[in-house]
């Protein structure tokens, strides 16, 4: 058997996969509603006890014997220890403890503190018994209690070991190999993890050599059935010792590769992600996350990982479970801190203990947000809705009301005055009416909301053609309406700031008025030199010589003069009017740059950012379930 990783020869080490699921799990858990609940525990519980592992030796490999009552996997156990480190039973065969046999002790006991092997239950390889065996140096062989055993415990300590050893060999009987209990709870859910998985068909001492390649046939055609096309058959009898040497030799390439741990890994990790699958889709176009948010290959380090804290120390045992000075052996419920043990499960006081970070930690997850999440959304869309928010606001009918009423203004101090005293006479209704059209008018929520859903509907295509698949469609439609109750307010807000004042008034108009007025008063000078020289002329005439006063001869030149003057004033009231209107065109354009600018803006912090950050969170699945495969 060739023990190989897929995740080695990918070019990505288990510590870069685990960093990916890391992120997954961090991104599926912040959408609690969406994911299943049961993918994000086993992806925690995944995370946690990989974490654990790696910290463990690393040059031990933990081998499981598993199987039903009766199947002889506790005779197979002591036939491979060379020893009965476990018992067997005669009347009733069934295993009650988990024991272990090591084949090279140091650094093992974290590791078995770890499985929760009760040291009265484990054994160690290392007098001449050994000799010969320094291919197994660095097994640690367990013997599993029976997963069908009505002993309370037993199954859910079979349950808990299965999913921490590096290796299962599952022992099978002749007359229960096509047990259902056995392939739909333990070997079809294997189907990923046929590098780290052997079956036994054991006890064939029992059968005749047709009857054996029967069974053995039979259990090959169930085996490829469930998807364990890769998982190896061996068949062996612990009485005869048919069969052991093929399964030592199997032990010792895993021992020696010192890959189960890492294959065993990555091939849970393998099945996580067919079942966070479900939950990617196609990439989202213009999508792009800065290098620095996604696990790169080689990140992750090579080298083994160190061994973790000291655990309870343990001794060598021999046949009788003592240690070898001949002091009786004691759990460790009858020590000293007694109070602080859990047999079947971590040591209470690493239980007690508060996890100061999210388990996903444990795999050194990066977590890096977008450096611009507007730039996530498409420009397509977010133009759209900022010219949707341009409507909803009334840009176009403020700016128009703004332009009328400036030149409204403007005239009042520019046009000719006596249309201004005209003006002025009409009273406050007209300065009213002015104050309401200059009014900012309020953006209409059900335009606000309408514009955000056909933006969100625009966003959730991806390349195909096709939305977001859930959680994805809704999280990011809620990420685009999360902040809607103040939009409102804050185009309210972004078109008055962007109006310029209403009362301004320019200083070439406070000139021009100036003019204007000179012009008429020189206007009502000459229409009353004339009315004089009209009313004293005569008198003047028969009484005195003429003077400027009664010389009739001036009316037709002061007629000239006033009438000169009003073209004048006509004219310069026409010429202002014209540069008025240009100016309050130039104010107008101004305006709207700035009031799209804030609204613009809005748009951005309000839709746009929170919208983009949940886009960018689908691609940063997406890349990280790409980048956890092997």
């Amino acid at each position: 058997m060739t023990v190989t990783s897929t995740t080695r020869t990918a070019g990505r080490s288990v510590t870069e996969r685990l960093a990916a699921l890391g992120e997954l799990t961090r991104l599926a858990a912040a959408r609690p509603d969406g994911f299943d609940p049961d993918l994000l525990s086993d992806a925690e519980q995944l995370l946690r006890r990989s974490g654990e592992r790696m910290r463990m030796s690393a040059s031990h490999t933990v081998v499981a014997l598993a199987g039903g009552t009766g199947s002889g996997k506790s005779s197979l156990f002591n036939a491979l220890s060379g020893a009965n480190f476990s018992p067997v039973g005669v009347t009733r065969p069934t295993t009650r403890h988990c024991h272990a046999c090591v084949w090279g002790m140091e650094g093992a006991a974290p590791l078995l503190d770890w499985l929760s092997v009760q040291r009265r239950h484990r054994y160690g390889r290392a007098s001449a018994l050994d000799e010969g065996e320094t291919s197994l140096n660095g097994l640690l062989l367990l013997d599993l209690p029976d997963h069908d055993s009505v002993v309370s415990g037993s199954a859910a300590m079979v349950d808990r070991l299965v999913k921490l050893v590096d290796m299962l060999i599952w022992v099978l009987d002749p007359l229960k190999y096509a047990d259902a209990s056995v392939h739909q709870r333990y070997l079809l859910p294997l189907a990923g993890h046929a590098a780290v998985t052997t079956v036994v068909l054991n006890q064939a001492d029992t059968l005749t050599p047709e009857e054996t390649d029967d069974c053995a046939a039979d259990l090959r055609r169930l085996l490829d059935a469930e998807g364990l096309l890769e998982t190896q058959v061996l068949v062996t009898s612990a009485t005869t010792g048919a069969g052991l040497d093929e399964l030592r030799a199997v032990l010792a390439v895993s021992v020696a590769a010192q890959h189960a741990a890492s294959d065993r890994i990555a091939a849970d990790i393998d099945a996580l992600l067919d079942r966070f699958a479900v939950y990617s889709g196609d990439p989202l176009p213009g999508v792009s996350l800065p290098a620095s948010a996604t696990v790169q290959p080689g990140s992750g380090s090579s080298e083994s990982p160190e061994p973790g804290p000291p655990g309870l120390e343990w001794a060598e045992g021999g046949a009788d479970g003592e240690p070898e000075d001949g002091t009786p052996a004691r759990p460790p419920w009858e020590e000293e801190g007694a109070e602080d043990w859990a047999p079947w499960g971590t040591p209470a006081a690493a239980q007690a203990a508060p996890a100061s970070r999210p388990p996903w930690e444990d795999a050194l997850t990066p977590s890096v947000p977008p450096e611009d999440p507007v730039s996530n959304v498409p420009v397509g869309p977010a133009a759209v809705l900022a010219a949707a928010f341009e409507k909803a606001a009334g840009v176009s009918a403020v700016t128009e009301t703004l332009h009328s009423a400036r030149e409204r203004m403007a005239l009042r101090y520019v046009g000719w005055p006596l249309a201004r005293i005209g003006e002025r006479l009409r009273g406050r209704a007209g300065a009213r009416k002015q104050q309401a059209e200059t009014e900012t008018p309020k953006a209409q929520r059900s335009d606000i909301d309408n514009a955000i859903t056909a933006f969100a509907d625009a966003v959730l295509i991806v390349e195909d053609g096709s939305a977001l698949p859930e959680p994805w469609s809704h999280t990011v439609r809620a990420a685009a309406r999360s902040r809607a109750d103040d939009a409102a307010a804050a185009l309210g807000t972004a078109v008055a700031d962007g109006l310029p004042k209403r009362d301004k008034v320019t200083a070439w108009w406070r000139l021009i008025a100036l003019a204007q007025w000179l012009l008429l008063l020189l206007v009502l000078a000459g229409i009353g030199w004339i009315a004089l020289i009209l009313a004293f002329g005569e008198f003047h005439a028969i009484h005195k010589p003429p003077s400027l006063l009664s010389d009739v001869s001036l009316i037709p030149w002061l007629a000239v003069m006033v009438i000169a003057l009003l073209l004048l004033g006509s004219l310069t009231a026409s010429w202002c009017q014209n540069m008025v209107v240009l100016a309050a065109d130039r104010e107008r354009e101004q305006a709207v740059h700035a009031i799209r600018a804030r609204i613009a803006a809005v748009t951005k912090e309000l839709v746009l950012a929170p919208a983009g950050a949940e886009l960018a969170d689908y691609e940063r699945f997406r890349t990280q379930l790409a980048g956890a495969r092997a």
